[in-house]
């Protein structure tokens, strides 16, 4: 069994993992962003480095789910979804004009090789949440690296919505903050797991 949590930059969903896997016990799998060689180059310029930063983020997310998730016999929670590599950011990515047309047929092509040959996940955890929460939320964790604007995350949360509404497995969403309703979100995970 494993979860995912999927959300904006800034949404919670780091905190979100270590609430459930303290509660449930499950194995907990970060984001790996401080193993993609290519992030703070991508932050400085998006164009040059899109490619190899969300080609790197596929394969480090893929080998967590091969070496980690599926080897175990613990339940597993993933903290970003491999799902949102595609839906999400390299969607966006090919929207804004930072990967080409053969940049995103090549991305793509690996990506579905690599899905394919994936278990569903048991349930998908949405946090939703507005711009003005996560520059917030971003703005407290204050990694250097992160130098995002609001239209960009507002852009994001417009392929979230997309993402989440043809989402086609056990899936669930919170709109409030994790912290102030703590009992309620592990209330409804409990009974969707």
């Amino acid at each position: 069994m494993y979860l995912v949590i999927a959300g904006n930059i800034g949404a919670g969903k780091t905190s979100l993992a270590q609430m459930i896997s303290r509660e449930f016990g499950f194995a907990v799998y970060f984001e790996a962003f401080g193993e993609n060689p290519f992030l703070s180059l991508y932050y400085q310029d998006m164009k040059r480095w899109a490619f190899a930063t969300q080609i790197s983020f596929l394969a480090l997310r893929y080998e967590q789910i091969l070496n980690h998730v599926l080897m175990s016999d613990v339940p597993a929670i993933l903290d970003r979804s491999i799902y949102e590599d595609r839906e999400i950011f390299a969607k966006a990515l090919l929207r804004d004009g930072l990967l080409s047309s053969d940049e995103w047929d090549t991305y793509d092509r690996l990506y579905q090789l690599m899905v394919r040959r994936l278990p569903n996940p048991n349930l998908l955890v949405y946090l939703r949440r507005d711009v003005p929460a996560l520059l917030s939320n971003i703005r407290k964790r204050n990694r250097s690296i992160e130098n995002i604007s609001g239209d960009y995350l507002e852009s994001l949360n417009t392929q979230y919505e997309e993402f989440y509404g043809s989402w086609h497995f056990p899936k669930v969403v919170f709109e409030e903050d994790i912290f102030e309703c703590e009992s309620d979100v592990l209330d409804l995970i409990r009974s969707a797991i």
